[in-house]
């Protein structure tokens, strides 16, 4: 799997999560099951050269050091263990995904004052915009 990689598997987007949807790396930085239930387990990820991969589990890691250490932040980690599904997903799809969840922010958002606030709407015309002008599954992804 090439990094970074993006969370295909959610329909609608949430400004709660955006930061969880594009990941930079195998590991996550908790042991937390409700956590990877949430963001990983079974969901499909696109990667940078538009291979889909299957999160299946998770996989502690055993030093006994990192134990020792575990409450200072980032030394305890969870490695995520994918599945190559041998689907591809081309740029122009992956493209139209991102756009159809970008523009579904702002259709989800309840808040009115987010609607009225220009600046907020001019940043998803922008990123819709640089999700356009992406001219291969990395650029998109890191567009994010």
């Amino acid at each position: 799997m090439t990094f970074p990689a993006i969370d295909i598997s959610v329909k609608k987007w949430s400004y709660e999560d955006l930061m969880e949807y594009v990941i930079y790396e195998d590991y996550i930085y908790t042991s937390k099951d409700s956590i990877f239930k949430k963001y990983y387990q079974d969901h499909l990820f696109c990667d940078s050269m538009g291979k889909i991969y299957k999160a299946i589990k998770k996989e502690e890691m055993t030093e006994n050091w990192r134990n020792w250490l575990r409450f200072i932040p980032n030394v305890w980690k969870t490695k995520i263990i994918f599945q190559n599904t041998d689907d591809l997903m081309s740029l122009e799809e992956l493209k139209s995904f991102i756009i159809k969840r970008i523009s579904d922010l702002n259709d989800n958002q309840k808040n009115e004052q987010w609607k009225a606030d220009s600046e907020q709407y001019e940043i998803l015309s922008s990123w819709k915009a640089d999700v356009q002008k992406a001219k291969n599954h990395t650029e998109l992804i890191s567009s994010l």
